[in-house]
């Protein structure tokens, strides 16, 4: 049985809203039983759009779902932000400089497309390591910046902008993208034919979300432009829970979304299934420092204390593991 607070995320009607769920408390349950509530109510599955970020979460939750309603669930879109968008790209292909059988660059060969193009403008790779462009590229990317958009300030920035653009241009001679143009070419794609991006925000009358709070700026301007028609997104996530910030994670877009978008409701989720409230109180005082983050009072469901805290400072992180 779900928690009175779980029940409101699962049968929330139209409008956005955001869902901050603690720890331990049952938000991939919530999540599954709210796309259950709505294949149940909604004929067309095609129309509900559920996003998560690893190819595992977005298997897993498959599996939740087809436990729970079967072959009902044919037609619906459910993915991660990188299968949705690869999936978008092949059928809307005429519109970009690229063809519909495009292939994917995988991380090493991404690499060796830049080392080759450091040695080929004779840059120095010891001052100017591949590894480092190849990641300030990639940061460039989730920020939505092409090469051009690129803010110059130091030597060092041009550098990364002569190989950033060079590189896209053996991308685009070779038909191939990388992930992360999966998700910016879809973007660009949105605002250049606002017809296209149209037809999809129609489409997707319902939009879920898991682990909002690792979205990036790409992701996060994605789900605007998909929501942009029937406004009905369902995100779940929590600030204290952001760890992919080396990937461009920003976990300010839940402070973002309750400022774009009209009429957000807010629901907690802060019942804890998997902790005692010692575990609990001890996480909180940690995490409190914190000062851009959603108070929360994690409440143990289990009546248990549990054992003390055992402190134990480590030497090194060895002694620690």
């Amino acid at each position: 049985s779900l928690s009175l607070n779980q029940r409101e995320a699962v049968e929330y009607g139209d409008g956005p809203l955001l869902v901050v769920a603690g720890p331990g408390s049952g938000k991939t349950r919530v999540l599954t039983e709210r796309i259950r509530h709505l294949i149940s109510n909604e004929p067309d599955n095609f129309r509900v759009l559920a996003l998560t970020f690893t190819n595992k979460a977005a298997k897993e939750m498959k599996k939740r779902v087809e436990d729970m309603v079967g072959d009902s669930i044919r037609g619906m879109w459910l993915g991660t932000f990188h299968s949705l968008c690869a999936r978008i790209l092949r059928r809307e292909a005429s519109y970009l400089p690229f063809d519909n059988n495009y292939v994917i660059m995988d991380s090493d060969d991404q690499m060796s497309m830049v080392k080759s193009i450091v040695k080929e403008e004779n840059i120095n790779d010891k001052q100017y390591r591949p590894y480092a462009i190849h990641s300030a590229i990639s940061k460039a990317k989730n920020d939505l910046l092409m090469p051009d958009d690129m803010p110059i300030q130091t030597h060092r920035d041009r550098i990364v902008q002569r190989v950033y653009e060079r590189y896209q241009q053996m991308l685009l001679a070779s038909n191939a993208l990388d992930f992360d143009d999966l998700l910016i070419w879809t973007v660009k794609l949105f605002e250049d034919f606002p017809s296209v991006k149209d037809s999809y925000s129609r489409q997707f009358e319902y939009i879920l979300v898991d682990e909002f709070q690792d979205t990036n700026m790409v992701q996060y301007t994605l789900l605007r432009q998909l929501s942009s028609y029937h406004n009905n997104l369902f995100v779940v996530g929590d600030e204290d829970q952001s760890i992919y910030r080396w990937r461009g994670a920003d976990y300010r877009n839940i402070l973002r979304f309750e400022e774009d978008f009209d009429g957000a409701k807010k629901i907690l989720l802060e019942e804890n299934y998997r902790s005692t409230q010692l575990i609990l109180d001890a996480a909180t005082a940690v995490i409190d420092q914190n000062i851009n983050r959603t108070p929360k009072d994690l409440l143990a469901a289990r009546e248990l204390n549990g054992q003390k805290i055992i402190l134990h400072a480590a030497y090194d992180d060895r002694d620690e593991a």
